[in-house]
């Protein structure tokens, strides 16, 4: 998948962040692998549907730098003027048709909220891995300060889909590391990151570890890369 990325600017504009993975009990309570230390996987980049849990979304991957990715995430809707009635946005075939073929805005189909997350990429216990940090308001002090993470492994199948495998935070693997509230340090993530990835290590290929359902990650026509584009734009200053 190659298509063409365009940059991007106005990400800290007045964006409605909305979480749109369900799942929250399954995030894990640090971070998996090094942002400075990763590799983006340049066959990511670009914009994909993703189905989970049933639900749909446009997600677009903007590679950050050489290490890691910022991912925009929306769903698509009817614009305030559009004539008739949105067909039923069902299946990933479905969002791609939709993107293809209704012109974005008030007109058309239109983005009313996004969600932003930084990604990143490790290997560990010979598999992929990737953590999804969500970006929201910041701190007192000017930091984004998260306290969970979305971590999943990566597998490309043979339709040019990415399948991501949750890692369940609540997994039993993971009862001898000391919960955040019983924890007395000043930084549980950084302190305790190590002692997850071990576990992770040990058990890559223990479905124990991993919520039941995959994700997938749909490819999008050039077209529809355009049009996913434009949708962005709707909520964010896009050049």
């Amino acid at each position: 998948m190659t298509p063409k990325i365009r940059s991007f600017s106005g990400a800290a504009l007045m964006l409605v962040i909305i979480p749109i993975i369900a799942g929250l009990l399954a995030c894990m309570p640090v971070p998996i692998g090094d942002p400075e230390r990763s590799r983006v996987d340049p066959g990511l980049n670009g914009a994909w549907v993703l189905q989970s849990d049933g639900d749909l979304g446009v997600y677009q991957f903007l590679p950050w730098d050489q290490r890691s990715w910022l991912i925009l995430a929306t769903g698509i809707e009817a614009g305030d003027e559009f004539e008739g009635e949105l067909p039923a946005l069902k299946t990933p075939e479905d969002y791609a048709a939709a993107l293809e073929n209704f012109s974005i805005g008030k007109d058309g189909i239109t983005a009313r909220s996004v969600t932003i997350y930084k990604v990143w990429l490790a290997k560990i216990g010979g598999e992929r891995f990737m953590t999804w940090e969500g970006l929201g308001p910041a701190d007192q002090d000017g930091r984004a300060a998260p306290e969970s993470w979305f971590v999943f492994k990566v597998t490309k199948n043979d339709a040019n889909q990415y399948e991501l495998l949750m890692l369940n935070g609540e997994s039993d693997l993971f009862d001898d590391i000391p919960l955040p509230k019983e924890y007395d340090g000043d930084d549980y993530a950084s302190d305790m990151r190590r002692k997850f990835e071990r576990v992770i290590k040990r058990n890559a290929n223990n479905e124990e570890l991993y919520v039941e359902d995959a994700f997938l990650l749909f490819p999008l026509s050039e077209d529809a890369q355009e049009a996913a584009f434009d949708l962005f734009g709707e909520v964010m200053d896009m050049e």
